[in-house]
């Protein structure tokens, strides 16, 4: 197992995260404890001992549960240790845009904006660090046509040095895939529309600003998006939801959100497109299914319930095998 492992554990104890503002050097100042300190950062809460579960700082102002039960074994899901760079970068850039089609971009720390407007680009273990609005963008080609293939794999996204209120990926129409990302120092994580695949990543929120009304992932609306195997941890005030389906500006058609563990200090976990006063109420394809509900700030992870504004069973939406995370207990769409 990981040292941060994600799967079965004896934890029973409920903490908070360990604060981290370079996840490169806790790893290795982790690595180099004491023989016996094993620290778990785990969804289901909670940590090895007594002593160290009472020194973490608490970085969150919101009420928080305490797991009653000990974990459901329900294997390996992303951690601080397993996503992000494999390996340290070898060059540090500034602002850096993509140049032509087929382009690598790999071993990297971008210290600002990656701009991404071509096809066929991949960016591999690379870190970005924004200082801005957008950290990674993807926008339209000179054509006008959106790239296609844009692939990060292995990429970290630390928006210490950027405003909280920053999206650090965001594309304002245009399909990319993220696989074993590495999201931190933010308010907010991810915004899309359409083609979008976000799997085996970590993602944690632990900034707010006045007036936040923030999220994980968030759409307003689109199509043939998929949310798989991810951690979202979304904390402090501010956060409305963890996953957030708005049909504001088009409905939302075709959204597979599969086996991901969340916890939120949000109202609900998910708000699921369709919601009462928008532009666009009737979602369509929109499947919820195994995913795993932590208790680790509220009792019904969020503070009023999983899951607002779905429709089950109708327009293809379909909810099953949503557990929580705590017991293994199901969740259904009305909790």
């Amino acid at each position: 197992m990981s040292r941060f492992g994600m799967g079965a554990s004896s934890v029973q104890s409920a903490t908070k995260p360990v604060p981290w503002e370079n996840p490169r050097s806790w790893r290795r100042n982790l690595h180099r404890a004491t023989t016996g300190l094993v620290l778990l950062l785990v969804l289901t809460t909670g940590c090895s001992s007594e002593t160290l579960h009472k020194s973490m700082t608490q970085s969150s102002q919101e009420p928080q549960a305490s797991a009653t039960t000990e974990p459901v074994d329900e294997g390996e899901f992303p951690t601080v240790e397993t996503t992000g760079p494999r390996a340290e970068p070898t060059k540090s850039t500034g602002p850096t845009q993509t140049a032509r089609a087929g382009e690598t971009i790999e071993r990297a720390t971008i210290n600002g904006r990656l701009t991404i407007k071509h096809d066929d680009v991949t960016v591999r273990d690379v870190i970005v660090r924004g200082t801005g609005t957008y950290m990674i963008y993807i926008i339209r080609k000179d054509n006008g046509e959106c790239p296609r293939h844009v692939r990060l794999e292995y990429v970290e996204v630390d928006g210490s040095q950027a405003p909280a209120d920053s999206i650090p990926i965001y594309s304002p129409e245009c399909g990319f895939t993220i696989d074993h990302g590495l999201l931190h120092n933010l308010g907010r994580a991810i915004r899309v529309v359409n083609d979008v695949t976000i799997e085996n990543t970590y993602i944690y929120l632990n900034r707010t600003w006045e007036g936040a009304h923030r999220s994980g992932v968030s759409t307003h609306g689109g199509k043939n998006i998929v949310v798989k195997n991810n951690v979202i941890l979304c904390e402090k005030g501010g956060c409305t939801a963890a996953i957030t389906m708005y049909g504001d500006h088009a409905p939302v058609d075709g959204y597979l959100l599969e086996h991901n563990v969340i916890a939120t200090t949000g109202s609900y976990y998910i708000y699921g497109g369709n919601l009462d006063g928008s532009n666009y109420p009737e979602g369509r394809d929109i499947k919820i299914v195994d995913n795993h509900f932590s208790t680790r700030y509220f009792p019904e992870c969020g503070k009023y319930g999983p899951v607002t504004g779905f429709d089950a069973g109708v327009r293809g939406n379909e909810w099953h095998g949503n557990v929580w995370q705590e017991s293994g207990k199901p969740v259904s769409e009305g909790a």
